[in-house]
């Protein structure tokens, strides 16, 4: 596949279009005092939105991350920890961007990290942050005794709201792509914008793939006339593994590992998966 441009990220010759980065829509005010008579929240969701309230008001406050002043966050999208202070991510995330930021996985709050290592070609990065994870993820190292089912991705897809916590959306991969010794491999599930850099789970949570971009449903149907819907494409363990070796970065490999609910898997994603935000 081509690799990503930097404008736009959209590879429309291959129908394929970015799954992350792109301007971040403000998000909108609070609901006025007059909408109180709706049902109570639940006591999750009270909480997501208190983190998103405190959220807003930093934003409106001014730049809260220090070292960030006159700059803009122009975009994001999804990265994971695969060391204690190393995290991986698509180079379409962070190619364009003076500074850099990672989200701390729980209210928004951000702190700087700094570009280490990048390959365009094979559209990786890896950023170095002072804050750090104590279970990093791990990476599956025998992928062909994958079965291709029971996959997730993690990230931050936009829905249109800011999105202040990694969120699980199931996929799965028809086993002889996700095997090959191709570069890419495609999945069938949801991805959208937001979710570039996400990691590929297996269902014992060890990453099998990186999300890189999605089929551009509109582009496929004007050039083709099928309808294409719900296919996304992730970088191969092995492309991963390459990149990661030639700059010297090591990596975990998974362990034998039971098969986790998406309640347990999602859990364990939220230790390693943290959004990356883009400011120019």
């Amino acid at each position: 596949m081509t690799p990503v441009a930097k404008t736009g990220w959209l590879v429309a010759a291959a129908g394929l279009m970015c799954a992350g980065c792109g301007p971040r829509v403000p998000p909108p005010a609070p609901a006025p005092a007059a909408a109180a008579s709706l049902a109570p929240a639940s006591a999750a969701a009270s909480a997501r939105e208190q983190q998103r309230d405190r959220y807003i008001e930093r934003a409106m406050a001014g730049t809260h991350v220090p070292g960030l002043e006159g700059v803009r966050l122009i975009g994001g999208g999804t990265g994971f920890y695969f060391a204690s202070d190393k995290i991986l991510t698509n180079y379409h995330v962070v190619g364009i961007c003076k500074a850099l930021t990672v989200g701390n996985g729980v209210e928004g709050s951000e702190g700087v990290a700094k570009l280490v290592a990048s390959d365009p070609a094979a559209d990786l990065a890896v950023l170095s942050t002072s804050a750090t994870v104590p279970e990093p993820a791990r990476f599956e190292t025998a992928v062909y005794t994958e079965t291709g089912e029971g996959m997730a991705i993690v990230g931050y897809p936009e829905h249109g709201l800011l999105v202040l916590e990694a969120e699980l959306s199931p996929v799965d991969a028809v086993t002889r792509e996700l095997v090959s010794d191709r570069p890419k491999f495609p999945f069938h599930g949801a991805v959208r914008r937001g979710n570039s850099g996400s990691p590929v789970l297996d269902d014992s949570g060890a990453v099998v793939g990186v999300v890189e971009a999605k089929v551009d449903t509109v582009s496929v149907y004007q050039n083709t006339g099928k309808v294409v819907d719900n296919i996304g494409y992730a970088i191969s363990n092995h492309v991963v593994f390459d990149f990661l070796r030639t700059n010297r970065l090591a990596y975990l490999s998974a362990l034998p590992a039971p098969s986790l609910t998406r309640a347990q898997l999602l859990d364990r994603a939220h230790g390693f998966v943290r959004q990356i935000g883009c400011w120019k």
